[in-house]
């Protein structure tokens, strides 16, 4: 694949080939478990015109990548309804809210009745071993259907998802959580039920002379204790989810735009690029644009970590997600909808967090086929003890139904998403944006740092420090011509010199033409029907341009200025190290990384910033793909390389190396060039997102070991493998066990990232 394929993959709206194809998004609301997401993603692959689907259990998301012309949004969404699913688009972000706080508040009404009959169903139960008031003293023929009744309600009304859930798993042919605790509470259920039958109708099946005793309270206290664990990891998933609603909360939904003359107020996805947008004081800044009237003083933290107010007039940028703190303006908006920076940031954390890292791959494939090996380990539990240990038909039952309920695929299911949610979510916190899952997993494996220099690990905020003239020219009139060149490019170096030209009150020449942009060397244009060339040695040796005997060898950046070819001047830029770049390096040392400075400045340039880091490894004169060819020789010599460039000129180099890192600030930095984004400003952040990598690949780890573990023991444990020691497990304990099994070793471990400590 070429660097250019490698970028543009990273885009999401690469995702969508063709105009007929369309990409949805949605929020999925119901799901009890990770088989849920694959018998959903199993049903609707398999209309027409589907082309990707993608259910993520942890996020409680889905994306699916369609044709237009022969399937609809309307109809996909009506077919996850049907499966017993509420969907809501991602433009129904209060509709999405609603849906899941009536879905929690749906949860904890049916746990109170599931619990209630629950009890009442225990304590009829047990009539026999506990005392009860004589009036509760049922005859059998009236105790059985009043139990046969309440456990109904209980299993298939109280417990109705997990049947629906594996009559969709069966439907798409393949088995879940749902399948296990369904088969477990049913065969409760029906083997009771027969026995109830039986007595009450006096049928006196000799098959069953022997069997007299129900299980109706095992069959509801699973249904309630799995229900009590679903709530409690629906209301701990909710808060994995956090990050993603900060950012959510920053974006304003109302919008106050001037159209066709008339002031209106509308939804932040309706405002069109160049519509007027009224800010006032205490609004949040709605979408990307210039202020084109009024004054304002707007504060940055959320998204450029500027903690001090930011005085803005016309003509200055306003970000999406700042807040307007004083004034009153009007500004153009440039970016809006999806493509606002805010947009961005938001649906970058949404992908990483839905997003597989390859460890997560396989343990998917273990859960395909767990399910129905734990099926056959039931079955095999049975058959032993029926007809191996000789025990009677209503004891091997229980512990098969034992095995069924014991065994616990969500935790296997969730051990990386939950993780991912939260260590993507805590790294967006901290301005830091993983583009997927596979970035956490790699970066933790990085043992060599390559830095771009200017504007990485230098403030990037280039100023002028000497103009050296050369044939006659003045100081002055050699900057009228270098301004005239200068005010048609966009780099950092430009911009300085058109300060420095406006600083000293320079009025550039109006007769420019033929201007040329020469990456990596400088530009040149025709000013006054005279040739302008303004860059580095090499482009001047290309256009065989010989130098003077004396060259003016600096620790600064010297631009070249030639008029008709002739050398004429000298440009002496300087650039200061950024704050913490000492101490950044310092720590990246600690940690035994190797330290590699990759710059296209002169060697005198390069050798005094190298210096002052302490960086011994670096290169000078580097051109865009000559930094390519540096990292690809490192990675033969079997090294993991992280580049940290600025994410636009170094877009090569961040896509070759096993980890990019762009760093930038605000609408400055290309946010789909790397594998991560910093968009903060702040070097700091290397080592906050090398100890999140770290961190989150540790808690996968532990979550795997745990989930496997479990299941380990308790599986054999639910067959009765400690039963000659007086060792036994129940259907109802199996409940238990399974039902906080998930929150307790794969959840709660997770949730440790939200704790975990970023700062040395």
């Amino acid at each position: 694949m070429s660097n250019s394929e490698k970028i543009k993959d990273k885009f999401k709206t690469d995702k969508v080939k063709s105009v007929k194809e369309e990409l949805f998004e949605f929020d999925i609301i119901g799901m009890n478990c990770n088989g849920c997401a694959e018998s959903i993603k199993t049903y609707i692959e398999k209309l027409d015109g589907i082309l990707k689907v993608e259910i993520n259990f942890a996020s409680e998301s889905g994306e699916i990548i369609f044709n237009s012309e022969q399937v609809s949004k309307l109809k996909i969404i009506s077919e996850i309804r049907k499966l017993g699913y509420e969907v809501s688009g991602e433009d129904e972000e209060y509709i999405s809210e609603q849906l899941k706080k009536k879905n929690l508040k749906d949860q904890r009404f049916k746990i109170i009745i599931s619990s209630v009959l629950s009890l009442i169903i225990m304590i009829l139960s047990m009539k026999d071993h506990i005392h009860l008031p004589e009036f509760l003293h049922l005859p059998e023929k009236i105790l059985l259907p009043v139990l046969t009744l309440l456990s109904t309600v209980v299993i298939f009304w109280c417990g109705a998802k997990f049947i629906r859930g594996a009559w969709n798993s069966l439907k798409s042919l393949s088995f879940d959580m749902n399948t296990l605790i369904s088969l477990g509470s049913l065969s409760a259920y029906f083997y009771s039920l027969v026995i109830t039958i039986n007595i009450v109708f006096d049928l006196n099946i000799s098959s069953l002379a022997s069997s007299t005793e129900v299980f109706y309270e095992t069959g509801a206290m699973i249904i309630t204790f799995i229900l009590i664990g679903n709530y409690l990891e629906s209301v701990m998933k909710n808060k994995t989810q956090t990050s993603v609603q900060k950012l959510k909360d920053l974006q304003a939904k109302v919008v106050n735009v001037i159209r066709d003359g008339n002031e209106m107020f509308i939804p932040f996805k309706k405002v069109r690029v160049n519509d007027i947008v009224l800010v006032k004081t205490g609004d949040k800044i709605p979408v990307d644009g210039k202020i084109t009237e009024g004054y304002c003083v707007v504060d940055e933290s959320a998204m450029t970590g500027e903690s001090l107010p930011v005085e803005k007039s016309i003509g200055d940028d306003l970000m999406s997600g700042t807040v307007l703190r004083n004034g009153f303006v009007k500004m153009q908006a440039i970016l809006v909808g999806n493509n606002t920076m805010l947009s961005k940031i938001i649906s970058l954390v949404k992908n990483a967090s839905s997003s597989k890292p390859k460890i997560q791959k396989i343990a998917d494939k273990i859960s395909s086929v767990f399910v129905p090996i734990v099926i056959l380990i039931s079955i095999f539990t049975f058959l032993y003890w029926h007809l191996i240990a000789d025990a009677a038909f209503d004891r091997s039952l229980l512990f098969a139904v034992s095995v069924l309920i014991i065994a616990c695929p969500c935790a296997l299911g969730l051990a990386s998403p939950i993780a991912i949610v939260i260590g993507v979510g805590r790294a967006a916190e901290n301005g830091i944006l993983f583009n997927n899952a596979d970035a956490i997993e790699n970066l933790k494996n990085v043992d060599t740092v390559c830095f771009d220099k200017t504007g990485t690990l230098t403030t990037g905020k280039m100023s002028v420090k000497n103009i050296y003239t050369r044939n006659g020219f003045s100081e002055y009139e050699l900057m009228k011509y270098i301004y005239s060149v200068e005010k048609l490019s966009s780099h950092p170096i430009a911009k300085s010199i058109i300060l420095h030209a406006i600083d000293n009150n320079v009025l550039p020449y109006n007769k420019v033409s033929d201007f040329k942009n020469e990456s990596g060397f400088g530009v040149s244009a025709l000013v006054n029907d005279k040739k302008v060339l303004i860059g580095n040695e090499e482009l001047f040796r290309k256009n065989n341009i010989s130098f003077p005997e004396i060259f003016y060898n600096s620790g600064y950046t010297n631009l070249f200025v030639s008029i008709d070819n002739k050398i004429s001047g000298i440009i002496e830029i300087e650039d200061k190290l950024k704050d913490n770049a000492v101490n950044v390096i310092k720590d990246l040392k600690e940690k035994k990384l190797n330290i590699y400075m990759i710059t296209g400045d002169s060697e005198n340039a390069a050798g005094k910033t190298a210096s002052e880091l302490g960086i011994k490894n670096y290169s000078f004169k580097t051109l865009p793909d000559e930094k390519e060819q540096i990292i690809s020789k490192l990675q033969k010599k079997n090294r993991n390389v992280a580049m940290i460039g600025d994410g636009i000129n170094d877009a090569p180099s961040l896509a070759s190396a096993n980890v990019g890192i762009a760093v930038g600030s605000g609408q400055d930095i290309a946010i789909d060039s790397a594998d991560v984004i910093f968009v903060k400003d702040d070097l700091t952040n290397i080592m906050k997102s090398i100890v999140i990598s770290e961190k989150t690949v540790r808690i996968i780890k532990q979550n795997f070991f745990w989930a496997f573990f479990y299941n380990a023991v308790a599986i054999p444990l639910a067959a009765g493998l400690l039963v000659p020691y007086g060792i036994y497990i129940s259907p109802v304990m199996a409940a238990m066990l399974m039902a906080f099994s998930d929150v307790v070793t794969v959840i709660g471990n997770s949730l440790r990232l939200k704790y975990v400590k970023l700062e040395k």
